[in-house]
């Protein structure tokens, strides 16, 4: 019986040993169980959230295609426009273009206006070269006939002088001398 104690010995540690791979095998399959119920549950979750975003997705997209559908005629017509405006911008481009030869030929009037202020630059400051001269004439006449003058005034009763006429007080000098 010794040999049938001991077989009843490996058995039960062998079902000991069976049970206790069972419980192991118990508890990983139900949290693996648990694990696939939550993944589930998310899963579900986010398959109805796609579906309402896809839904309101499709009623935007609706209403888009509302307001172009209705709107294309407007854009129609101002496509419309779009031609008239190509054939203005045409007519811009030739105005621009005649412009600028009119701008080129204004730069030569300019050129031509700026030697002719130059030329009368030079002739203003000859003329008042001129009238610098004819004031110094004129204050030299005055010096030379003005003493002579003084004294036959003195013979005239209604001239109201007594004395010689004082003369100018000498030659004009502008500024920036000569």
């Amino acid at each position: 019986m010794s040999n049938r104690s001991g077989e009843f010995e490996e058995i039960k540690t062998e079902a000991d040993a069976a049970y206790q791979r069972a419980r192991r095998l118990e508890v990983i399959v139900y949290a693996a169980l648990a694990a696939f119920v939550v993944l589930a549950i998310y899963g579900f979750w986010l398959i109805t959230s796609l579906t309402r975003d896809v839904s309101q997705l499709t009623e935007q997209i609706s209403e888009m295609t509302r307001v172009v559908d209705r709107d294309m005629s407007a854009i129609a017509g101002y496509m419309g426009h779009m031609t008239n405006m190509d054939a203005q911008m045409v007519r811009i481009n030739e105005t621009m273009l005649s412009m600028n030869e009119n701008v080129a030929s204004i730069a030569a009037d300019t050129a031509s206006i700026d030697r002719s202020v130059v030329s009368m630059t030079h002739d203003a400051e000859t003329m008042a070269a001129a009238a610098v001269g004819l004031q110094q004439d004129m204050w030299s006449l005055n010096r030379n006939v003005g003493a002579p003058m003084g004294m036959m005034n003195t013979f005239n009763p209604f001239s109201g002088q007594t004395g010689p006429f004082p003369g100018s007080p000498g030659p004009y000098h502008p500024r920036g001398g000569r």
